[in-house]
């Protein structure tokens, strides 16, 4: 009967001891695997981290390309809003311009219709006109009237004259004027354009960034999920460990 629990008890250690064997050896796996998921954790993390950085600092690019095709897109409308209304004071100065060209080709005509007049009486016209007239008073009024008439058309046509020659120095500013706007216009249409692709190409390395980051923050949980898991296994063999090292013991001190 003595031998009988001899050996019940040596079979019984000999489970425990095994037992304890194979959950040190189960331990010891976890613990690798355990350390190897915290290193990739931590390394994962570092990426997250700097990818988080970069992702920040691409955004505010983003932003600042934002502003500037904002920016650059207000002043070219108002580049485009002053080039409509040089157009439309050049086309003003057009229509006042045939106004008085008309004017004045009417003055001019009527002045040399005077001076033909006037030629083809040739000198003696005072003395004609003297000479047709009953009363020498009416025939001065006459001649001071002819004088008047010509002096007035003479002034009037350099009157209209000088304000042609106005309109023209009014155009010539406005001509320089358009061609600079013309060459803004072209300029920051051609920044608007690059600024257009610059924002585009940030807008592509953020969502790459995005697409990194969450890639890097799924595996960072999933990894986290993964150590947990391996450190309630440990517990778990640690705890068969110590049960199986009780039994050992305690059969080691019933033999």
């Amino acid at each position: 009967m003595r031998h009988g629990v001899a050996r019940l008890l040596l079979s019984i250690a000999l489970a425990a001891v095994a037992a304890g064997s194979a959950s040190a050896q189960s331990s010891r796996e976890a613990e690798r695997k355990l350390e190897s998921v915290r290193k990739e954790l931590k390394s994962v993390a570092s990426e997250r981290r700097e990818i988080e950085s970069q992702r920040g600092a691409a955004t505010r690019e983003l932003r600042r390309a934002d502003e500037q095709v904002a920016r650059t897109g207000r002043a070219l409308a108002a580049v485009e809003a002053e080039l409509a209304a040089s157009e439309a004071e050049l086309a003003k100065l057009q229509q006042q311009r045939s106004e008085l060209e008309d004017t004045l080709g009417g003055r001019r005509e009527e002045l040399a219709r005077l001076l033909r007049a006037a030629y083809a009486q040739g000198d003696a016209a005072p003395l004609k006109l003297l000479l047709a007239q009953d009363r020498v008073a009416d025939a001065n009024r006459l001649l001071a009237y002819h004088r008047y008439v010509q002096r007035d058309r003479a002034a009037r046509i350099a009157e209209l004259t000088g304000a042609l020659a106005e309109l023209d120095a009014v155009q010539a500013r406005i001509d320089t004027r358009r061609a600079e706007l013309e060459a803004a216009r072209v300029r920051q249409q051609q920044q608007l354009a690059q600024l257009e692709k610059d924002r585009k190409a940030r807008r592509e390395v953020v969502a790459r960034l995005d697409r990194s980051f969450e890639d890097r923050r799924s595996r960072e949980k999933a990894l986290g999920r993964d150590a947990k898991g391996l450190e309630q296994l440990l517990e778990k063999l640690r705890a068969a460990a110590a049960r199986a090292e009780a039994q050992r013991r305690a059969a080691a001190a019933a033999k």
